[in-house]
């Protein structure tokens, strides 16, 4: 046995790397501040540090643990406030749980950062649309990203009340609640919610617009403002939307359909461009699929033609569903090429299941002046064409859909450039219904444009948009 008495167990002595942290003013440290300690025992070892920052100490404080001899802290500074002197206390705990009773202390002079905030580019960036906007934004904070409180946004005037914006949110689309105004409100959607935060006022229609956002942290300090890039947001002025899906290059074609439907009385119509671009970007097309669907529910009636199947249907295919429950009737003519992709999903939505599967070394082709033949009554008996079409995609009407008009085609071998009538199935226009039994979608693979070697496109036109669509 040990002889003699035993000694009491002596507390640990803490110490902080610096006994004091001198600075004011613009001198203050951030409120993300890495502090360092360190601890001895006489008669044992330390296995751990106590900390705390409450300004006093009594027996209700509430301490954190720690057996780090350093860590990286962020201090809130209360809001309105700029500066405050918090007091960090740290004290050892030895093997056996003796804490130092005189505990080591240190004040911590911190003073507020303001954030920041910027505008990020979309996937596409529209210098032109209808008043259904979104845009991107990025944001930091010296003293963490934690201590942003909100965001403020407005249009075009930083004078004007600000709308509120969580600081969550990365993203916002705007709606406005009256597209045919000349300035209108807008329901504000944070990131890719369908819910609405509330309505902000200041878009003003068919003219150029800006968004002006700022970053408020909770201590309620505030970025600049920064602003968008100015897009030109146009009014709604029919329910009938042109959608022009030639890119740079439809501007004849616009005319064609432009033309047939004031034949028929139907003298206005909005437009859009969907796939133009400027510099490779494209200018009218929404951020992502979400915004271009709420776009294309502003309409009751949508006439796309495209020179591209691919791209149309696609887009169509991710940004149409709103259109359609919510009743929107579409007419759709596009060229199919010869590359469009058999097992795609993109004719899903359409009156065609598929496209009808060629012989290998075969491509169907159309003279100039063969035929389209209807296949249902009161629809003008044949279609002309009036060039040689060198790739035509007939299809296999879906389920419950009415083919319309059969193609006259020629099936050329690739390899020697022979031709022969084609006798297989040779669809090329087609609809189908919704749940109310009324025409709603018309699809034609081939381009009306090239088709109207008897001058009827007048007559097809009052069928379609008249007869099938009502207007």
């Amino acid at each position: 046995d040990f002889i003699g008495t035993p000694n009491n167990n002596q507390p640990p002595q803490t110490h902080t790397a610096v006994d004091t942290i001198a600075r004011s003013g613009p001198d203050r440290l951030e409120s993300i501040v890495e502090l360092h300690w360190w601890g001895d025992d006489p008669d044992g070892y330390v296995k751990g540090y106590e900390f705390t920052f409450d300004s006093i100490i009594t027996e209700t404080t509430a301490w954190g643990f720690t057996t780090r001899n350093d860590s990286t802290f962020t201090l809130p500074i209360p809001p309105g406030q700029d500066s405050v002197d918090f007091t960090f206390y740290i004290r050892a705990v030895d093997n056996n749980d003796l804490r130092d009773p005189t505990p080591a202390r240190l004040g911590v002079p911190v003073k507020n950062s303001p954030p920041t905030v910027a505008f990020v580019d979309g996937p596409n960036k529209p210098l032109q649309t209808f008043p259904v906007l979104k845009f991107y934004w990025a944001t930091d904070d010296p003293d963490g990203v934690e201590s942003l409180s909100h965001f403020e946004v407005v249009w075009n005037d930083t004078t004007q009340a600000t709308f509120t914006i969580d600081a969550t949110a990365q993203a916002a689309t705007f709606e406005s609640t009256n597209p045919s105004a000349d300035q209108t409100d807008v329901a504000v959607y944070i990131n890719n919610a369908t819910e609405s935060i509330g309505t902000m006022q200041g878009l003003v229609l068919n003219d150029s617009n800006k968004l002006f956002i700022r970053a408020v942290d909770n201590s309620l300090a505030k970025s600049a403002f920064v602003s968008s890039y100015s897009v030109y947001v146009k009014k709604v002025s029919s329910p009938i939307l042109l959608v022009d899906g030639y890119g740079n290059t439809g501007g004849t074609t616009t005319t064609f359909y432009t033309t047939n439907l004031q034949s028929v009385g139907i003298v206005s119509f909005d437009t859009l461009q969907v796939f133009k671009t400027l510099d490779g970007e494209l200018t009218q097309q929404a951020p992502d699929n979400l915004t271009q669907a709420r776009i294309f529910k502003l309409f009751d009636v949508i006439v796309w033609f495209s020179n591209d199947a691919t791209k149309s249907l696609s887009l169509g295919q991710k940004t149409l569903g709103q259109f359609f429950d919510a009743g929107g009737k579409l007419f759709m003519a596009t060229y199919v090429s010869g590359s469009f992709d058999q097992q795609s999903t993109f004719l899903d939505f359409t009156p065609a299941q598929s496209l009808v599967a060629l012989p290998t070394d075969t491509v169907l082709t159309m003279n100039n002046g063969a035929t389209l033949n209807a296949l249902q009554s009161n629809w003008p008996d044949s279609l002309k064409s009036t060039s040689i079409i060198g790739t035509v995609r007939p299809f296999t009407p879906a389920l419950e859909s009415i083919p319309l008009y059969d193609a006259e085609l020629l099936a050329k071998k690739v390899s020697t450039g022979a031709t022969s009538p084609w006798n297989g199935p040779s669809t090329v226009i087609a609809k189908k219904h919704d749940a109310n039994n009324q025409t709603n979608f018309i699809f034609s693979a081939m381009e009306l444009q090239k088709l109207n070697g008897l001058d009827n496109m007048q007559e097809l036109f009052d069928k379609i948009f008249h007869d099938e669509f009502g207007l």
